[in-house]
Parts: structure tokens; C-alpha cells; sequence
């Protein structure tokens, strides 16, 4: 649903920014928070722009979006899209007097406040923003003819905060896309991936500005020196402020909107729906918890256990799977033979170790031995807790996955931390080489393979106050979902 604001207002911008107040008064005190908010101006900005007045026409969007981005999904159209039925309209020119009467009202011009025929731009735009829709919105206001825009690619991503969680390139790409055609201004959009940080901004001759933030200031002027190099126009650069971040969580968020503090603030959250139903007669509620080493799987889980969780550690049934006397034990003799038994008849796991790590087909015939014994195992234990009262068990298993156990699953919850504090915790931990800690991370499944099939992920990479304030959100969402 949408929700249409249109402001009719003849003293150009001047006059919505006296009156900037009454305008977010109208629409605080009128539009649904889950409606998408259109504010679009009669006439349209579109018919209004020149070189004079586009810095100004683009100060009334910033602050539009600045000012309300925060509580609503808003778009200020600059052409009004005549197919949305009108909401609500505020006609400022029957105010009789204007009510910001304190509001800075001329806007101070730049050397890049005028249109240009070719604008260009770039950015991940994961999550679409306030702070996007500013940048959007502000190279869009200065384009006349085409504006081409460079979505980062999957290869740029290594770097940033909770890169697994970052939307899909083609679903960025479409959110761009999406938000610049709602807007509403008939230029050419050229909307593609880049793969390195420059992409056609350093070969097409046609363009003449490029539009970024405080923060990518330094990559804009090195666009201009690949440019020189190779006998290109320079661009203008035009910069804008970031945008603080008022709904701010704490010291592990930027200050700044960004989208790395929206993606911390999924950790938790319902990311995928169950993966079957549950009937509460029938047995408990069954969440594979998985993750890499040292991602703090085994942590989180005794969280959860300490909120009302039952518990199952499978990585601890591993070692109980092939008990002297078991049959897990026998099958292990008659695939590698006695090699692998110590002289009191327990398994010797360094030399178990060394046939099977060393030959990949070996590993395989391992887990089949071991992983349904293990899965049984879970089966009882869980079931003899789901008895004791506890309606939510987790499998806590390093190979949920791989092992297929979480078919067995009503949901799966990730843990995940980045692959160079992941690799710092095992030296420390384990007392391991960076080598062979590096080996270890890269022999096991992805955490961006993890992240897709994951119905929540968690992340412990930062004080362990901020692990508990996933777990506690997780564990009351899930407790009123289940009706527990």
C-alpha cells in the first residue's frame, strides 16, 4: 500500500523549507507507519529545476528523507506518478504565514549544484537506506540525460561487516532499479555490477560528475587520476554529508546509517520461514544450531540452554559413537582395520586420523559409519529431554549440514564470525599455527553457504552482552511464535 502526500507550492523551494516543520507534522500525524510514504510537489520538482535551484531542490529532498527516513519507507517522486490515488493534500499557499520563519532557507550553491547530462555513482546499496536514497536522490536531481550507477560486485565484498548477510547482486541491483524509477525522472538508468572499484566511471568519455559520500571522497578522486591517465575528462565531484544514525544500538554500530548496522540488526531475527510444522504431542521443537570452528556455536547453545533450551551436543556424541563393544566400532575395524585400535581396545583417533584425512574417499566411508549412529543418538537424547519439559531442543553439530541432519530439523541457526577472527581464536585456542588454522576454516563448508539456508543467524564478534542480546530476542520471538 501507499500512502500519497502531494504539496502544492509556486515559491519553489524556498517555500517548502519554510514550512518544512508543517510538512512532517502532516505526514507523523497522518501516514501509516506500514505504508510506503510518496511525497511528490504540484507543479513537480522536475519542472521546476535549473542550475540555480537544483542544490536547493536537492536540500528539500536530503531533509525530507533525513527527517522522516527513520520511521518510514519514503520516496519523493519528482514527477508525481499520476496512477497513485492522492492521500492527503497540503497546499502551502494557503498558509498565512510561513511557519519555520527560523529555517536557513537559501541554500548555499556548489560548484556541482547545476544538472549534467551524464552523472555516475557506485555503491553496494544492500538493504536500501535513508542514506542511499539521499545519494540516489542527489545524482539523480543533477542528471538530464542518462545516470549510470556501478553496484558492487561479489568479489568487493570481502571486507565489509557481516558480508554474508548482504543481499544477492541481482536483488541489489533490482532495489536500485526499483527506487530510482519511483522517483520519477525520465533519464536513461544504466545500472550494472562492477567488479573492481572504478568500473565504467574510468572509461566512458560521456560523463561529467560523479555523486559520493564524505566517506568515498578519496575513491572519487582516484577515478579522476585513472581518468588522466588515460586522457579522459576529469569529473566533478560532489560529496554528500553522511547522515547520523539516530535509532543507533551501541558502540558495535556505526554512527552513521549504514548498511552493516541494518544487517547486525537481523542477527536473531526470523531470516526464513520453519522449515516444517510442529505438532507439540508429538515430540520437541527440534533448531539445528551449526557453525565453523571457534565461530562460538557451542557458546551460544549454553545461552540458549541457560533460557529454557534442551541441549544436545553431537560433536560429544561423536566421540561416544564407537564405545568399545559398540557396533559403530565393529564397522570401524572391518573398513580400516585393526590399525586403528589402541591396545585397550578404544579407537586410536591419530591413526584413525591419518588414513582418513589424508584421503578424502576414506573420510567419506568414515561419516557414513559414524554420522547415523550420532543422529540416533541425538534422536534418543532429545527425546529424553522434550520428556523432562523441554519443547525446544538444540543440535548443537559442526556437520548438521554436511551430515544432512537438519532435514530432520524445524529450523537451522547459524553462527558465524569473520574468516580472520575465526583463525586468530584457533592459534590461541588450540595452540595452532596460522597455517594449519587457515587449512582447518577453508576444509570446512562457507558461512555464506551456511547463511542460505539458515532460518536465523547469529553473530559472536562482539562483547559477549551483544551475543546475549541476540540470543534473549531470538529465544522471546521464538517462545511467542511456538506459544510456549
Amino acid at each position: 500500500m501507499t500512502w500519497l502526500l502531494t504539496i502544492a507550492v509556486s515559491g519553489g523551494y524556498q517555500k517548502v523549507l519554510r514550512n518544512f516543520s508543517e510538512i512532517c507534522s502532516v505526514i507523523r500525524s497522518k501516514a501509516p507507519t506500514s505504508e510506503k510514504v510518496v511525497i511528490a510537489f504540484k507543479p513537480s520538482i522536475q519542472s521546476q529545476l535549473s542550475n540555480s535551484n537544483v542544490g536547493g531542490w536537492s536540500k528539500v529532498c536530503n531533509q525530507l528523507y533525513a527527517s522522516l527516513g527513520s520511521k518510514y519507507d519514503v520516496t519523493v517522486q519528482f514527477v508525481r506518478n499520476h496512477q497513485l490515488k492522492e492521500s492527503e493534500c497540503l497546499d502551502l499557499e494557503k498558509a498565512n504565514q510561513d511557519q519555520d520563519t527560523n529555517e536557513k532557507t537559501e541554500h548555499t550553491s556548489l560548484s556541482t549544484d547545476r544538472l549534467y547530462d551524464h552523472v555516475c555513482m557506485g555503491g553496494t546499496f544492500d538493504r536500501l537506506h535513508t542514506g542511499h536514497k539521499i545519494l540516489l536522490s542527489t545524482a539523480l536531481i543533477r542528471t538530464k540525460e542518462s545516470l549510470t550507477v556501478g553496484v558492487t560486485g561479489q568479489n568487493l565484498l570481502g571486507k565489509k561487516t557481516l558480508t554474508e548477510l548482504i543481499e544477492p547482486l541481482d536483488d541489489r541491483i533490482q532495489g536500485v532499479t526499483d527506487f530510482l524509477t519511483d522517483v520519477n525522472r525520465d533519464v536513461e538508468l544504466k545500472i550494472s555490477e562492477i567488479q573492481d572499484p572504478f568500473g565504467p566511471a574510468i572509461v566512458d568519455p560521456q560523463l561529467e560528475c560523479i555523486v559520493g559520500s564524505q566517506e568515498t571522497e578519496k575513491g572519487c578522486t582516484a577515478i579522476n587520476e585513472k581518468r588522466k591517465e588515460k586522457g579522459l575528462s576529469q569529473l566533478d565531484i560532489h560529496c554528500i554529508e553522511l547522515v547520523e544514525d539516530v535509532e543507533r544500538r551501541g558502540p558495535h554500530e556505526e554512527e552513521k546509517i549504514s548498511s552493516s548496522s541494518m544487517r547486525s540488526r537481523i542477527l536473531g531475527q526470523r531470516l526464513l520461514k520453519a522449515r516444517k510444522s510442529w505438532d507439540k504431542s508429538e515430540g520437541p521443537y527440534i533448531i539445528g544450531l551449526t557453525g565453523g570452528s571457534a565461530s562460538g556455536k557451542s557458546s551460544l547453545g549454553k545461552r540458549f540452554q541457560k533460557l529454557g533450551a534442551g541441549l544436545v551436543d553431537c560433536d560429544k556424541l561423536g566421540h561416544l559413537a564407537y564405545q568399545p563393544g559398540s557396533p559403530t566400532l565393529d564397522k570401524l575395524v572391518k573398513e580400516f582395520g585393526d590399525s586403528v585400535l589402541s591396545e585397550d581396545g578404544t579407537v586410536n583417533r591419530r591413526a584413525l586420523g591419518a588414513i582418513v584425512f589424508s584421503d578424502k574417499s576414506q573420510l567419506t566411508k568414515l561419516n557414513q559409519i559414524v554420522w547415523p549412529e550420532i543422529s540416533r543418538m541425538a534422536g534418543e537424547q532429545a527425546t529424553e529431554l522434550y520428556q523432562s519439559g523441554h519443547k525446544v531442543v538444540l543440535l548443537d553439530a559442526a556437520v548438521l549440514i554436511e551430515a544432512d541432519w537438519h532435514l530432520n530439523c524445524h529450523e537451522v541457526w547459524v553462527c558465524i564470525v569473520p574468516r580472520e577472527t575465526a583463525i586468530e581464536r584457533i592459534v590461541e585456542r588450540d595452540n595452532k599455527s596460522k597455517e594449519e588454522a587457515q587449512k582447518r576454516i577453508d576444509s570446512q563448508m562457507s558461512n555464506r553457504d551456511r547463511c542460505k539456508i539458515a532460518n536465523s543467524v547469529f553473530c559472536t564478534l562482539w562483547d559477549p552482552e551483544i551475543t546475549q542480546k541476540q540470543a534473549e530476542s531470538a529465544w522471546t520471538r521464538l517462545t511467542k511464535e511456538l506459544q510456549l
